[in-house]
């Protein structure tokens, strides 16, 4: 079956922690009391970021200068959730994403994998404000020390944030293409 959910290439940090032989992967409606305190955190920052977005847009111009101060405020909130975040970062389970999208992520691993292998998933997108904790299974992909890894359990909000993530990064790629090929277009030729 294939993903319903497009990807888009993307580095990130993940840690993945590989299920031990007593663990089990909860069902998605036991996954709450099983995520850590700062995910919880970081994801109800995110709703509400994203709530007080869309009433900022139906401000007029007049309430431009409101508009900073919140984005300012908010940006402050991002930067100490950051740091709280990275004292969830396991630098020895830390790998680096090449792709992400609502069903899962590519990634490089510097050793093999087990095919099928049921991980722990820790995925950290600073500049999104979104940090996804869940499990998922690992699988190798044709090309050497690359392999992708399905999200299993996660929480739709969190699918919703890492969708809306993609759709962002994908929008600046696109920007980024877009401006290349004008100054291309507009160099005189020689």
């Amino acid at each position: 079956m294939a993903d319903p959910y497009f990807s888009v290439e993307y580095s990130a940090q993940v840690n993945l922690i590989p299920l031990g032989e007593n663990e089990t992967v909860p069902e998605v409606a036991d996954l709450e009391a099983d995520i850590p305190a700062p995910f919880r955190l970081i994801s109800e920052v995110t709703r509400i970021d994203t709530n007080q977005a869309r009433l900022l847009r139906n401000l007029d111009e007049h309430a431009s200068e409101l508009v900073d101060i919140i984005n300012q405020q908010s940006r402050k909130i991002d930067l100490v959730l950051s740091h709280v975040l990275a004292g969830q970062d396991d630098p020895d389970c830390r790998y680096r994403t090449l792709t992400i999208g609502g069903g899962g992520f590519g990634f490089v691993s510097r050793h093999a994998m087990t095919e099928g292998q049921i991980v722990r998933i820790k995925l950290f997108l600073p500049e999104h404000s979104v940090a996804v904790y869940g499990y998922g299974e690992v699988h190798a992909e044709p090309e050497a020390d690359h392999y992708r890894c399905d999200f299993t359990v996660i929480r739709e909000q969190d699918r919703d944030a890492l969708i809306r993530a993609s759709l962002q990064q994908q929008a600046r790629q696109l920007k980024a293409r877009a401006e290349q090929r004008a100054q291309q277009d507009n160099k005189p030729a020689s």
